[in-house]
């Protein structure tokens, strides 16, 4: 049956219910992973080739001597072979964020997610990372559909730019998922295609057999895709987990998963971020007495941080709260956007007259309130971080207040995080996390629950995703303890071009796959490169130094004139190397060398080398030479 589905704003349209042995350039590379004996397993460190043993312990590290400097040295892959699919991750292999796979089958394109990094701070300036859209753009007139798994933004992030090259891309996803990508897109001026989908349903784009399975995940409303063509059947996990008692009774559908199994299952594409971890993941409901003793012995307000699209999470502190008497003010424009739409469809329950807005806040007591905020992060800009610094324009941390960070610690975010309890508890206010109380849980499966879906599903082969390398190192000696042969496990990178056919996956080669940055309205222009000097201006210094020469007599004329920023206090200690400078800069005249542009190289190693020796710094140095001789020419 088909029928129109309004999610919140958009065109929606309902969808129908209803070993590692890879021959590479024509040559046969053999790669050797263990468990049980000497088992293969593909393995690929960004876009580049790695060879090596993987033991079943320790992990592998991977070498980056191997790593080649640029995509020439990268392996292209074969011609298209018909009757296979191909399946390339433009992102989330190797990392965990930006996750993004294309399926390709006889010149269709299916694409599942499409999702953003979040920058560390070895990546200064930078709002956010995309997948690297260049392997597809050529071809986005063949693209068939974009499925969406779930609504965390390493999974739909990054959608209204790829929108923005192709606005008319059919979304397929669950209410939730669609609704929190339409929002996104409003901001963008675009109007996306969307088909609603539910658990169960099915649909046909193009070649691709759609089916979709409902797993538990810490967002309501996700699903995991089986997509069959001729040439087999894939099985997308997306994040997953098995809660036994899932917040909104909706549990991850494991007799549908060994419903796929039973017809046939040729890749599990499986989540691999707690691979690593023994046993089952607890469920969601388990915080709820460590949540209850914090609002039963809170003194004055309380501040809680999540993510803000952590409905599941956000449902517990709205149920305590109400049981306490508190009301909940939503702080921070994603949280207030996301409970909006989530409690508009129904995933987000709440009692009458719990929430309250900001602004009415000012007129309750403390004690009567709880703050639901972004920030778990330590972001500096987001309301926690804000409320931290002391420069939020409402909310203010005072003695006796109690503040929750009920969410994971991504890691490289330690340092920000951490940084923002010590500035809270100077503030005088009691700090719980998930180092002193068991206030969070995760979303994704334990090595138990992998076992567990490994056995029913049965997959020929696996390619573990969703993880750093050593997550799916992890997850893929789970598929060969489940019985996947060794030389049926691929463990990819970004870039990797995997090919099934036959019932057999093998990486056949790489394609250029890299980190693209949004530096506020610049989406892509920014390099490697100049990251690399933003971190030596932000922890080395700057250093920019003139002179006036004449080559016509190979003297300095005047200066050299040095300017520091962040290097020296006192710029006097410099007076010792303006001689050294002027000394360097004449002998390299008397010897020949009269280019402005070589003279500056000159310039540039003396001042470099003194620094380096002297003040042990490495900054940033820009040197000005000025040539009267070139000049009295002009």
């Amino acid at each position: 049956m088909v029928r129109n589905h309004s999610v919140h704003s958009s065109r929606v349209h309902r969808a129908n219910s209803a070993s590692r042995s890879t021959r590479l350039a024509g040559h046969s590379t053999h790669r050797t992973g263990a468990a049980h004996g000497n088992a293969a397993v593909h393995s690929r460190k960004y876009g580049r080739r790695a060879q090596g043993r993987i033991p079943m312990k320790p992990l592998p590290v991977p070498n980056e001597n191997q790593v080649p400097k640029d995509d020439s040295e990268l392996v292209a892959p074969p011609k298209y072979r018909r009757g296979s699919m191909r399946i390339v991750a433009l992102g989330g292999l190797g990392e965990i964020g930006r996750n993004m796979n294309t399926i390709e089958y006889n010149g269709h394109l299916l694409l599942i997610d499409c999702g953003v990094l979040f920058p560390d701070s070895q990546q200064p300036g930078v709002d956010l990372i995309l997948p690297d859209f260049s392997y597809i753009r050529p071809r986005l007139n063949k693209v068939d559909a974009l499925v969406l798994t779930h609504g965390h933004e390493d999974h739909i992030g990054a959608v209204p730019y790829l929108l923005r090259e192709r606005p008319d891309i059919p979304l397929y996803g669950s209410s939730l998922t669609l609704a929190f990508v339409q929002a996104k897109c409003e901001e963008f001026g675009i109007k996306p295609i969307c088909h609603v989908v539910d658990d169960k349903d099915t649909a046909k784009v193009g070649p691709f057999n759609l089916e979709f399975i409902s797993v538990t995940h810490s967002i309501p409303d996700a699903l995991a895709v089986a997509v069959s063509t001729p040439a087999g059947r894939l099985i997308d996990t997306g994040d997953f987990k098995i809660d036994p008692l899932p917040i909104d009774h909706r549990i991850t559908d494991l007799r549908e998963f060994a419903k796929q199994g039973e017809k046939g299952v040729d890749l599990l594409m499986a989540d691999s971020t707690n691979a690593e971890i023994k046993g089952f993941v607890k469920p969601e409901s388990s915080i709820t007495p460590a949540l209850d003793h914090a609002f039963a012995t809170a003194r004055r307000k309380i501040i809680v941080a999540s993510f803000s699209s952590h409905v599941h999470r956000v449902q517990q502190v709205v149920d305590v709260a109400h049981k306490y008497g508190r009301k909940v003010v939503f702080v921070g424009r994603s949280m207030v956007r996301n409970m909006g739409i989530a409690a508009d469809l129904g995933f987000l329950k709440l009692p009458e007259d719990t929430v309250v807005d900001l602004r009415d806040a000012q007129k309750i007591p403390d004690t009567q309130l709880v703050y639901m905020c972004t920030g778990s992060q330590g972001e500096p800009l987001a309301a926690l971080g804000r409320i931290a610094n002391g420069n939020h324009p409402t909310i203010q941390v005072n003695e006796f207040d109690t503040v929750i960070l009920a969410s994971s610690l991504i890691p490289g975010n330690e340092s920000e995080v951490y940084r923002v309890i010590n500035q809270l508890t100077s503030l005088g206010a009691q700090v719980i996390n998930r180092d002193n109380a068991a206030i969070h849980v995760s979303g994704h499966a334990d090595e138990g629950e992998l076992l567990y879906l490994y056995n029913i599903v049965q997959p020929k082969n696996a390619m573990p995703i969703h993880g750093e390398s050593r997550h799916q190192v992890a997850n893929g000696l789970i598929a060969i303890k489940t019985g996947v042969d060794p030389q049926n496990v691929v463990l990819a990178r970004d870039g990797d071009v995997v090919d099934l056919y036959q019932g057999k996956a093998a990486i056949v080669g790489s394609v250029p796959c890299h980190y693209v940055y949004v530096d506020g309205s610049s989406v892509g222009e920014l390099t490697d490169e100049e990251l690399e000097k933003r971190k030596i201006l932000g922890t080395e210094g700057f250093v920019s130094s003139f002179v006036v020469v004449d080559t016509r007599i190979n003297k300095v004329v005047k200066g050299p004139r040095i300017f520091l920023n962040a290097v020296a206090e006192d710029e006097e200690e410099f007076a010792a190397v303006r001689d050294n400078v002027t000394d360097t800069l004449e002998r390299a005249m008397q010897d020949g060398t009269t280019d402005t542009g070589r003279l500056q190289q000159v310039m540039r190693r003396t001042l470099g080398s003194w620094i380096a020796r002297e003040l042990h710094r490495r900054p940033m140095i820009v040197p000005v030479v000025t040539d009267l001789a070139v000049k009295s020419k002009k």
